[in-house]
């Protein structure tokens, strides 16, 4: 499927998806799923942008129909539950299955939703619905994207969206700015964008697709750099896990300074920029599609250490990980945020031998 316009893969996917493929071109799909990590490296951005489309597809099937289809879609993408992939791809099972050679026999621990607070000007939050996904601020009010009003706005001046462990959410800005918010993350912006830059506070991980408005330059601050733009997309992780907080561009160009040092550097499409309190700013080539997968309901680890995954973990189940001797140890794979806790330490048992125990929200690494 790589040697495929990605119009046709898309389209491929589609019809698997909705069982309308004829059997040479299910054999084509399957083929391919089943190659990647032996004959397909991990690394490949077309794959991660077909794993997502894949995931955004899944996302469109009726309830019914997913439902019903769900084993089947189980046994091809296995992103309904996980998968890994170093190597080969290893099929994860169910946590119920008898035959499991491994079984978390505790309650299972569910992943993360859509849920947030919502604060006006300091004033107690407002725990937001998750099932309405998103808020949209034009100014005079503040409402769900179904149309129901939140709070009015007109004498409003700061407004602040956080979401909690094993939260995120989705805004609108005043000026058409649509946000992402990862786990424990929060943005703090205006009520209305007024004078001659429209300015934000950011925390933790959001993706961002800036409206372009040349006259207005927008500009986002963070603890450790301003980043300025006209029109763009692209993500920010300012969790500081490692002390460092990268920026990723998708599309457009923006400006990266350390409020720090001073240090700026200006990215293109495809280039990450790293600021980590030294002397100058890294700028290196990533992913454009593994640095926002998160946002289309896949986590991507490009041989990412299983300390830092930990935290990811533990930002989006909403529990502590000790890796403990076993953090250094580097772990690729593709894995949905919608799987259970179980399905995920199930994966990285299969393909670490690492085994897991867990006391309550407690997860250890055994020695």
């Amino acid at each position: 499927m790589t040697n495929l316009e990605h119009s046709d893969r898309s389209s491929l996917l589609k019809k698997y998806l909705e069982e309308k493929c004829t059997q040479q071109e299910k054999t084509i799909v399957e083929k391919w799923y089943l190659s990647i990590g032996e004959d397909i490296p991990l690394a490949d951005n077309e794959i991660i942008a077909d794993m997502v489309e894949l995931q955004k597809r899944l996302k469109q099937l009726p309830e019914a129909h997913y439902h019903s289809n769900r084993g089947y879609i189980i046994a091809i993408a296995a992103t309904i539950l996980a998968f890994i992939i170093i190597g080969t791809i290893v099929y994860l099972l169910p946590t119920n299955d008898s035959h499991s050679k491994h079984e978390l026999v505790m309650e299972d621990i569910a992943p993360g939703s859509d849920k947030a607070f919502l604060s006006i000007d300091g004033q107690p939050a407002i725990a937001l619905e998750g099932k309405n996904k998103g808020i949209v601020s034009n100014g005079a009010a503040l409402g769900y994207q179904d149309g129901t009003t939140i709070a009015r706005t007109e004498n409003a001046k700061t407004i602040t969206l956080s979401t909690p462990a094993a939260g995120q959410f989705q805004a609108i800005l005043p000026d058409g700015t649509k946000v992402w918010l990862n786990a424990l993350s929060s943005i703090s912006y205006p009520a209305a964008f007024t004078g001659n830059e429209r300015h934000i506070q950011l925390k933790g991980e959001v993706y961002l697709d800036v409206a372009k408005n040349a006259k207005q330059p927008f500009v986002i601050h963070t603890d450790q750099q301003r980043i300025e733009v006209l029109g763009t997309s692209f993500n920010v992780n300012s969790y500081h896990d490692d002390g460092r907080t990268f920026t990723t561009l998708v599309a457009g160009s923006l400006r990266v300074i350390d409020t720090k040092t001073k240090h700026q550097v200006v990215l293109s499409p495809g280039q990450q920029a790293i600021v980590n309190g030294k002397d100058f700013i890294e700028v290196k080539a990533s992913g454009i599609e593994d640095s926002y997968a998160w946002k289309d309901g896949l986590y991507v680890l490009h041989e990412e250490p299983l300390s830092q995954y930990a935290l990811k973990i533990e930002r989006w189940y909403d529990v502590k990980v000790d890796m403990g001797i076993y953090g250094d140890r580097r772990f690729s794979a593709i894995i949905p945020r919608d799987a259970k806790l179980s399905e995920v330490l199930q994966a990285i048992e299969l393909k670490s031998n690492i085994k897991f125990i867990r006391e309550g929200r407690r997860i250890t690494a055994m020695k």
